[in-house]
């Protein structure tokens, strides 16, 4: 957009929709996730390995990611805010 600096916030307010909405997905996928492998019928060296080992690391990286995303929500909620301040003016 010519002409334009700073941001839309209804479109700032969409894309932190957005965000919050891949959070809760990322949460709730992490959570049915770590349901499954940790009841899961398996035994041996492999299903240690996954279940103390592989799983923890997977589960510690999607937390991570959803965490991250969060950030990012917050930080757009927030720049949102200041245009909407710094438009009043």
């Amino acid at each position: 957009m010519a002409g334009l600096i700073g941001n839309n916030p209804e479109d700032m307010a969409d894309l932190a929709g957005k965000l919050g909405h891949a959070v809760d997905q990322i949460q709730q996928l992490t959570s049915s996730l770590d349901g499954k492998a940790n009841s899961v019928q398996w035994q041996g060296p492999d299903a240690d390995r996954f279940k103390h080992t592989d799983w923890p690391t997977y589960k510690t990286q999607l937390t991570k990611v959803a965490h991250s995303l969060q950030e990012v929500q917050q930080n757009v909620n927030k720049q949102r805010q200041q245009q909407i301040q710094t438009s009043a003016h």
